[in-house]
């Protein structure tokens, strides 16, 4: 017969015969431990610098980086909901679009929520002010929420969430070479230096590519291969050919890049996959 637990009381669990299976449980944790830690480095070695960014000194995969490593381990996903809520603050009406997806590894499924509000500075912030609502483009507000989901399922599914720069390194990222943005929270002028952070921070574009052309190293000392796409938008370029090859895939048709602006052009980080994709 089944009874009610009322709250406040104590519940006590029959440990008798915990101590036979002890060393059992320990085996089954540590061989755990040694799955999860194999799995984190199989997954950082899949992802190259383009894939990370240093987020006020803390590492964060990005959407192309978490695409290649659910390819990699063979992840699904599909989008259960789509929802724009509107909300209102001290500074007025605001909107956030939430998706939910489900990520499926074999046996194992969840359950994850991608969100992202129109008050996201990197969309609705210029020179520290929030954009009227009419200033902002919807769409990249919609496709960051997917981004977002997409990430987050990936990440949990695989338990390599919050991970240290000590572990990354591990997995071959300098992190001298990531892009570094950092938070200007006062919301006045920018520094120097957080001006030229500011010019690298990963954005987003639907573009029609065109054509891609590639150009080695004229000297033959470095032995690089540079490799640019045309689109209507512009031109962007790359040293991965994985990446390039990956976008000739997809050439004259529509397809959501991640890029940033350096001294040299706009750098091409990743293709995000647009829902239903």
């Amino acid at each position: 017969m089944e009874e009610e637990i009322k709250s406040g009381e104590l519940v006590v669990i029959n440990n008798q015969g915990l101590a036979e299976t002890t060393d059992d449980i320990i085996s089954s944790a540590q061989k755990r431990v040694a799955q999860v830690e194999q799995i984190v480095s199989l997954a950082l070695k899949r992802t190259n610098e383009y894939d990370w960014v240093d987020q006020n000194g803390k590492p964060y995969l990005t959407c192309s980086g978490a695409e290649k490593i659910a390819r990699l381990f063979g992840i699904s996903w599909k989008v259960l909901k789509t929802e724009k809520v509107f909300s209102n603050d001290e500074k007025g009406q605001f909107y956030f679009y939430e998706f939910t997806g489900e990520f499926i590894l074999g046996k194992d499924k969840i359950e994850t929520v991608g969100t992202c509000s129109s008050k996201d500075q990197f969309f609705a912030k210029s020179k520290g002010v929030l954009k009227p609502l009419s200033e902002i483009d919807e769409t990249n507000i919609r496709k960051a929420a997917y981004s977002n989901m997409v990430v987050n399922g990936i990440t949990r599914l695989l338990g390599i969430r919050n991970l240290t720069w000590e572990q990354v390194k591990k997995g071959g990222i300098d992190p001298d070479k990531v892009t570094k943005v950092k938070y200007n929270g006062g919301g006045g002028e920018k520094t120097p230096e957080q001006k030229q952070e500011a010019s690298e921070e990963i954005k987003q574009a639907e573009v029609v590519i065109e054509k891609i052309t590639q150009k080695q190293d004229p000297s033959g000392k470095e032995k690089w291969t540079k490799y640019t796409c045309y689109t209507v938008k512009g031109n962007f370029y790359t040293f991965d050919k994985i990446l390039a090859e990956e976008l000739n895939k997809f050439k004259g048709k529509l397809v959501n890049i991640e890029y940033k602006t350096t001294n040299y052009g706009n750098e091409l980080l990743g293709l995000v996959m647009k829902e239903g994709d």
